[in-house]
């Protein structure tokens, strides 16, 4: 199996972070026997998600994204790839109550309504929830095809990582 790896997020291509997200998710993918043909980086424009997406098809069997999956205005994967896919938006409540609890435990000001809308996630992707943060992992089956998206929180995408995605790839 072949993977490309896209990182999305203004703050790594001006240099404000660095990409340690793709080091981590192609060693993890290495060693269960997949080959990361491409890493690439992209801004937060829909325009160059869908792009990267369909360019990576030509090469590759699975495709990782990392990024754009929170709750502020420039996160659009989760959006972008809904309409991508002709999927719409479901609640779900298990999320939405985890999202509350990180709140009432970890954060001071009260949950804001975009918080709570991490909880609509596509109804054709399978939801991995993200024990350490407020943003879940999806995984959509395309055409033969996987698509998964990560949060870009580097403990966040680790603890998915470590905990079934690459299992998921392996089957």
């Amino acid at each position: 199996m072949r993977a490309e790896l896209i990182s999305i997020g203004d703050e790594i291509l001006i240099g404000q972070i660095v990409n340690t997200n793709a080091t981590y998710m192609a060693k993890a993918l290495n060693a269960i026997g997949v080959e990361v043909v491409q890493i690439t980086s992209i801004s937060d424009a829909k325009e160059h998600i869908v792009k990267s997406l369909e360019a990576a098809f030509t090469s590759a069997d699975i495709v990782l994204f990392t990024g754009g999956l929170g709750p502020t205005n420039d996160d659009i994967t989760k959006h972008t790839l809904t309409d991508y896919f002709n999927d719409r938006f479901l609640w779900y409540p298990d999320i939405l109550e985890h999202i509350e609890v990180i709140f009432k435990k970890y954060v001071a000001t009260p949950i804001a309504e975009t918080n709570r809308q991490q909880a609509m996630l596509p109804e054709k992707a399978r939801i991995f929830n993200n024990a350490f943060g407020t943003a879940s992992g999806m995984w959509f089956d395309h055409n033969d095809k996987v698509v998964v998206c990560l949060p870009g929180v580097p403990y966040e995408l680790k603890s998915l990582m470590d905990n079934g995605i690459p299992k998921g790839l392996h089957q």
